[in-house]
């Protein structure tokens, strides 16, 4: 088939507009290609920040959760009401007192008819039961003291039979002792000591009054807080932790210090603090510092063992937080309940000699406690790198026998000097400060060692 000339050029002309089309076209293209890839790139930079921004929130979430449970407090979970134990059905004869040890007096008292019939008794036995009560009202006692004073013409002196004080009228040592025990024991505050001396025994203080008691009674048992750190620092471990102490005049800080050794229930109490490494110097490092993660503890000791319980109440909160997606929750639920059953083995085997097995066993089992897992939530992942992070101090109980796991120890001590914030607000100066550590020291050490005697045995000293 033969084309004509015309034909020819409007196919030729065709051609042309195609290939003119089809670079258009490819051109096109390529700048739909590169733009398909510029956004393809945008929208993983905007993934990973939205991933990024997820986390964030899903943290602040559950930080901000945390802060109102310890404002607010916090509800007990289903899961937890269904665990705790029903209380048993008590009445007034379900409890028992315990019976005293040494009678004051003994009352007979005897019946020789009946007292229904007036009849005459046979086969009589003696029951004998302890009342415990105590002297009301409570008198104090004045003491009216006449010393002899005279003048030697020899050395132109006075000698007197006794010392004698500038005022009339003074407290006896005993008044001053009870002044303390109210103010450390009791943990009552100045105005509330000096309403009890009144309603009690009609003793009129006045808060300067109470204020110097305390500081000259924490002069005189300076050398007690002395030996007391000593004694601390020198046991197989030493625990320690901090807490909040206002102080209303601030020179060195706003925090509170305990130090308690391992062996016995010797403490020590170093108040208005900051919250720097340096007052671990102050209050004494031990041979072995059982301790949380705070900053202010890490290179302090020569061996550190970190406290299992801290950890434990974390992965607790993050089991029950609300914050947290349900898938990631049922995750970090695994994770707590893999931990806590570490935790409560070791606890019961803790004092006993572990065999080498058990060692090897506890730490494969704390490394899959702290394995990096894909449902981690923030918070979750920050924990277990601290967990790997710090493995050889939570297992240095396994080179010390006798070094317990957790810090529960100076949590507890710490928990009667809270009690006494809530109800005198701190100090007002750092002296008082100081005063309520030396006082606090001695007078707790004393009756945590021993419940019974602690009193006498206080009594006796700085006299």
């Amino acid at each position: 088939m033969n084309l004509t000339e015309a034909e020819i050029k409007k196919r030729l002309q065709d051609l042309r507009n195609l290939e003119m089309l089809h670079e258009k076209a490819r051109e096109r293209v390529n700048n739909l290609e590169q733009e398909n890839r510029k956004l393809r790139e945008k929208v993983k930079t905007l993934e990973e920040e939205n991933n990024f921004l997820k986390r964030t929130i899903e943290g602040v979430n559950f930080e901000l959760e945390q802060v109102k449970i310890k404002l607010f407090g916090k509800k007990p979970t289903v899961n937890r009401i269904l665990r705790k134990k029903e209380k048993k059905g008590r009445d007034i004869f379900s409890y028992h007192r315990p019976i005293p040890e040494n009678a004051t007096e003994t009352r007979s008292h005897p019946v020789n008819e009946c007292a229904h019939c007036h009849g005459l008794l046979k086969q009589k036995s003696i029951r004998v039961f302890y009342e415990e009560d105590i002297p009301l009202p409570i008198q104090k006692v004045i003491l009216k003291h006449e010393v002899e004073v005279g003048y030697c013409a020899l050395c132109r002196r006075q000698s007197s039979g006794m010392p004698v004080p500038s005022k009339k009228s003074v407290l006896g040592e005993q008044v001053k002792k009870y002044v303390c025990t109210l103010s450390i024991g009791n943990r009552l505050s100045h105005s509330q000591i000096q309403e009890h001396l009144k309603d009690i025994f009609n003793l009129n203080l006045s808060i300067g009054e109470i204020g110097n008691i305390l500081k000259t009674e924490a002069n005189n048992l300076r050398p007690t807080y002395g030996a007391l750190q000593q004694s601390v620092i020198s046991q197989i471990g030493t625990h320690y932790d901090e807490t909040g102490w206002n102080v209303q005049k601030e020179e060195q800080g706003k925090f509170a210090w305990v130090a308690v050794g391992t062996d016995n229930n010797d403490t020590v109490f170093s108040l208005g603090r900051s919250r720097g490494k340096g007052n671990i110097d102050d209050i004494g490092k031990g041979k072995i510092g059982i301790s949380d993660d705070y900053g202010a503890y890490r290179n302090s000791f020569a061996e550190h063992q970190l406290c299992w319980a801290h950890p434990q109440r974390k992965l607790r909160d993050m089991a029950e937080s609300n914050e947290i997606e349900r898938g990631k929750k049922a995750h970090c639920t695994r994770v707590y309940d893999m931990f806590s059953s570490l935790y409560r083995r070791i606890r019961t085997s803790v004092g006993d000699s572990i065999s080498p097995y058990l060692k090897r066993k506890y730490r494969t089992d704390f490394d899959s406690v702290s394995e990096h897992h894909a449902l981690d939530p923030t918070p979750l992942s920050k924990i277990k790198a601290a967990l790997r992070k710090n493995k050889e101090k939570y297992f240095t109980f396994l080179k010390h026998p006798g070094i317990p796991i957790d810090n529960n120890k100076a949590e507890r001590c710490l928990r009667h000097l809270v009690i006494k914030r809530r109800t005198s607000f701190g100090s007002k100066t750092q002296r008082g400060a100081e005063t309520t550590s030396i006082l606090a020291s001695v007078i707790l050490s004393l009756k945590w060692n021993d419940p019974k005697n602690w009193l006498q045995k206080y009594l006796k000293l700085g006299t």
